[in-house]
């Protein structure tokens, strides 16, 4: 019987997550097909729900704007998931479900390949990306700032991770927080307005896989580490590379 894994979110049509997990099963010959699911907030319970009843389902992955709202569905969570307060993987254990956060992993790794060095960050948005980044940065960094357009959000993700070195920084005083950090990393969907704005010396990290080689390797690194918790294997981080990249190559 052939296994499913699927992704929760709203859009997925363009999501790189189903050629990477699919090439990994394939090589290690797992019956398993990882499938894309359209999922809008009002939608997210009953998709919650299907993933509990269904025992042909293993897990899931949940991508915006889910992944804080998702945690209330559970029944459990892993440390890490529950101090960060998101998730982006979810497993089966019978009928309970448990949520994780690989996005922490995922950015460590991808953020050692490309900029090792990094004392004053600032993190563009508020929500559960920026969550996984925020909390990724804050034992090592100097000073993390959250640039968020609500700026309630931003200020309970400082408080919920104990960020005190930096703060909540609403949109109308971007441009002046830029000039203190020597890293950018864009945890939005949306194209950053003030790219323009960034010096020679210092350097953007755009979590979005479509944009940028960072990007892909943090969905790599945490799609890897999330193939582990579902099947218990090494990922064959390789093979996912390469259907990655291939995706990525513009038709």
């Amino acid at each position: 019987m052939t296994s499913t894994l699927l992704l929760f979110g709203s859009p997925v049509s363009r999501s790189l997550s189903p050629a990477m997990q699919n090439a990994a099963f394939a090589a290690l010959g797992i019956d398993c097909h990882y499938e894309r699911r359209e999922v809008n907030a009002e939608g997210l319970a009953a998709a919650v729900a299907e993933l509990r009843a269904d025992e042909r389902i293993l897990g899931a992955n949940v991508t915006i704007p889910h992944k804080e709202s998702v945690l209330a569905l559970l029944d459990d969570l892993d440390p890490l998931a529950a101090r960060i307060g998101a998730v982006n993987t979810i497993t089966r254990q019978g009928a309970r479900l448990k949520g994780w956060n690989t996005d922490v992993e995922g950015f460590l790794r991808a953020l050692g390949e490309s900029f090792p060095s990094h004392r004053r960050v600032a993190v563009i948005g508020a929500g559960g990306a920026a969550r996984a980044v925020a909390a990724a940065l804050q034992p090592t960094a100097d000073q993390v700032w959250i640039v968020a357009r609500n700026l309630e959000q931003a200020q309970r993700l400082c408080t919920d991770l104990g960020i005190e070195r930096g703060g909540p920084v609403d949109l109308d005083h971007m441009q002046e927080t830029l000039t203190k950090v020597d890293l950018v990393v864009n945890g939005t969907p949306a194209d950053l307005p003030s790219a323009a704005w960034l010096r020679p010396d210092q350097r953007l990290f755009d979590l979005r896989s479509r944009r940028s080689a960072e990007g892909r390797a943090m969905l790599l690194y945490q799609g890897a580490a999330a193939f582990e918790i579902w099947t218990g294997r090494p990922a064959p981080v390789d093979v996912m590379r390469a259907a990655l990249n291939h995706e990525s190559v513009p038709a």
